[in-house]
This record gives C-alpha cells, sequence and structure tokens, in this order.
C-alpha cells in the first residue's frame, strides 16, 4: 500500500534532498562522465537513454508515460535502445508510482538521475535524453491497451474506502475536479504556478447543478481534489466531497479516476489519469482552447469565452485561434491581449454532462443541424504541435448556443 505523507511536509523535505542530489551530482561528477563516455561509446550497438518521469505533477506523471508505452507498443522509439526512468524527488501521488515502478515495460532506477545529469555536462546530450510529452502525436493511444493495473489487495482497499464514502459495490460512481490554485500553492509555494496557470481556475459552486442532475440519475458523484479552496456544498449523500471531507488517499486518487462511469474535469492535471485508464471524459471551462486533445475520441468538451473588454464582445473561435490567443498559456498574456475568459455557466455544465450520461446509455439524438456545426467548430483547427487528427466532440448544446461564434 502506498503511504501518507502530508504535502507540506513532502515539500519541505523535497528542497533539502533537491540540493543533496545537486551536490551529489558533482561530488560524483568524476565517476559518472567516465560512464556516460562509455554510454556514447557504445552508442551504435546500443543506445542507452535516460529521462525523468515528471513525478510531481500527476498530469505529467500518468499521461506522459502511458503515451511512452503506447508508442514503445507500436515501434515508434529507436532500435536498439535501452532507457532507464528515475523519479523526481518529490512525489505527487505514491500509488501511481508504485504501479509505474512493477511495470515490465519500464526500467526505472534511480541512478539514471546521476547518469541524465553527468551527460548533460558532455556535448551531445540530448541524443541520450528520452523525450516524453502528454499528447498523442502519432496517434497510436486509441489503439493501445492500458498499460496499468491494480492488484486484488489495492482493488480490495480501494472498495473498502468507495464503501466507506457510502459508494456502494453495485452504484456507478462519476469523478469530478475543478481546478483552484489552492493545490500548488500548498505544493510549491515558492513559484508563482498559481498566478501563471490560474486562467484555467473554475468555481466549484458552478459543478453543483451537474451534481445534482447526476445524483438525480443514479449516479454518486465524487467531487475530487488534494487541496480545495471551496467545499461542494450538498446535503444529498451521493454527491461526496472527497476532496474535504478526509476521504482522500493517494490509492483513491488513482482507483476513482481509473474505474469511474466517466469523469468531469475542469482543465486540470488529474484528468490525465482517467485518460490514461480510457474512461470517458467530459472537459470544461477548457482553455487554451488549441490545447484541446483533439486525438482523444472518449470526451466531450466545452470551453471558457474570450470577451474583449475594449470592443465589450465575445471574441469568434476563428479570432481565437487566428490571433494566438488559442495557444496562450499565461494569466498575464492575456490580460495583455485584454481578454477576459468567462467560466462555463452551471446550465452548460449540466448540458454537457447529460448529453455524455445520455450518450453512454444510448439515448442520446443528435440533428444534421447539430452535426454541422461540428464540421465548423472542428474545420477552424489545423494539425500542429499539439494536435494532428481532431476526434473529440464539442457539447452540442454548447455549440447550439453559441452558433454565432461560429461565423
Amino acid at each position: 500500500m502506498s503511504k501518507i505523507f502530508t504535502l507540506g511536509a513532502l515539500a519541505h523535505r523535497s528542497k533539502f534532498i533537491m540540493k543533496l542530489g545537486s551536490l551529489r551530482k558533482w561530488i560524483l561528477a568524476p565517476f559518472i562522465i567516465p560512464i556516460a563516455l562509455l554510454i556514447r561509446f557504445i552508442s551504435p550497438i546500443v543506445l542507452i537513454r535516460t529521462g525523468g518521469t515528471y513525478g510531481s505533477r500527476i498530469g505529467h506523471f500518468s499521461e506522459n508515460m502511458e503515451l511512452y508505452l503506447c508508442e514503445k507498443d507500436h515501434n515508434l522509439h529507436p532500435k536498439k535502445t535501452f532507457d532507464i526512468f528515475f523519479h523526481p524527488f518529490k512525489i505527487c501521488n505514491y500509488q501511481l508510482k508504485i504501479m509505474w515502478d512493477r511495470h515490465p515495460d519500464l526500467n526505472i532506477n534511480q541512478f539514471a538521475w546521476f547518469l541524465h545529469h553527468g551527460s548533460k555536462i558532455l556535448p551531445g546530450a540530448k541524443r541520450y535524453e528520452i523525450n516524453t510529452i502528454p499528447r498523442d502525436l502519432n496517434d497510436v493511444f486509441n489503439k493501445s491497451k492500458i498499460h496499468l493495473e491494480f492488484t486484488e489487495k489495492e482493488v480490495a482497499v480501494a472498495q473498502k474506502g468507495l464503501l466507506n464514502m457510502g459508494v456502494h459495490s453495485e452504484t456507478t460512481f462519476i469523478g469530478l475536479i475543478a481546478r483552484d490554485p489552492l493545490y500548488l500553492k500548498n505544493v510549491a509555494p515558492t513559484k508563482d504556478f498559481g498566478g501563471r496557470h490560474n486562467y484555467r481556475d473554475s468555481n466549484i459552486e458552478n459543478y453543483l447543478l451537474a451534481a445534482k442532475e447526476l445524483s438525480n440519475r443514479g449516479h454518486s458523484v465524487i467531487r475530487m481534489g488534494v487541496h480545495a479552496e471551496k467545499a461542494l456544498k450538498s446535503n444529498d449523500p451521493k454527491i461526496i466531497d472527497y476532496a474535504m471531507k478526509g476521504y482522500r488517499t493517494d490509492l483513491l486518487d488513482i482507483y476513482i479516476s481509473a474505474k469511474c462511469h466517466y469523469f468531469v474535469s475542469g482543465n486540470c492535471g488529474l484528468d490525465s489519469v482517467p485518460i490514461t485508464f480510457r474512461r470517458p471524459l467530459v472537459f470544461v471551462n477548457y482553455v487554451p482552447i488549441e490545447l484541446v486533445r483533439g486525438w482523444y475520441s472518449n470526451s466531450l468538451v466545452i470551453f471558457k469565452r474570450h470577451w474583449l473588454k475594449d470592443e465589450k464582445r465575445f471574441m469568434t473561435f476563428r479570432e481565437i485561434i487566428k490571433s494566438g490567443a488559442g495557444m496562450i498559456y499565461h494569466t498575464e498574456l492575456f490580460e495583455q491581449q485584454g481578454i477576459e475568459l468567462i467560466e462555463n455557466t452551471s446550465e452548460e455544465i449540466r448540458d454537457v454532462v447529460i448529453e455524455m450520461d445520455e450518450r453512454l446509455n444510448g439515448t442520446w439524438e443528435t440533428t444534421e443541424q447539430d452535426e454541422e456545426f461540428q464540421r465548423q467548430f472542428w474545420s477552424l483547427f489545423k494539425p500542429n504541435e499539439k494536435n494532428t487528427v481532431f476526434r473529440c466532440r464539442t457539447g452540442t448544446k454548447f455549440l447550439r448556443q453559441n452558433k454565432d461564434l461560429l461565423n
């Protein structure tokens, strides 16, 4: 079982370990550099590469590694290559670490950290590094198997945790999360991640209407998260504020995301875990719009609208893309361009959640006009370094209500 640590203690401890690790790197440099030179010498026979697992951020820790294995399944990495990963000193989720550590197709050894940084001292280091990204640019994800599995013991412990929340084995449950800045304030208090990325934040209160609708349809709704600024207030026993009420464990974070009927995400790192396990996903408040996972076909997405403050109007989707606003990754840049991001309403979130629910139970009905709106919307997107295909769908009612933004 994974150990439970407080994130504050981990953050404090990791600073010391990182300083110690940097010191060790230089102490061991006389030993590491000869090994790095040997690796270069034998590279015509076998190419040894090293790289990190991005284990400090759950989105990269899950999706990058899963896509790496998908690419490996399809022989997209150089032949005669032996890859060795290392974990960072700070781990965001120990259950996920345990699962990657035991995967037979991954070689994870902390000594690779020293090799990796020793190699950087020498020229030509890029060739000996593993480059993983959370984007399926080779279109292999949908053709690949799921690479992570739970042990019987983990399943038993997780099911006991669900039962403790009032979620019985015969009950379908849905994971739900809204991004807010509190998590990064706790785990990275010295970095301005919150200020840089708070354009992605959204108000959890706007998700309550959707949660009530899902409860009425017989689902349990589990509000996910490690830290959260606001509670999801409800007296409904099927609406469970897991993030605020002391239920959360590293194991349940992964198990709920992996076994949910589907997942509703306000654009944050945890949504990579249900993707890794191929769960249907509803993205709401998505921005930047060109970072949408076009390749993930098992999803519906609705976006924040872009309000031009000086002109007092919404940007069309075409304007967002042509202006470059569809690729902005920094709160300040939106502000500099006079763009205010408008969150999805409670009704918009409810409507797209209903659509996913009815698509999964086979009762959703579409029209030719709706399909034309989809074609018009996705024709605006061109293959680029973030997406090579576009198979996801935009929420039907969202497009109906914003058809003027398709012009």
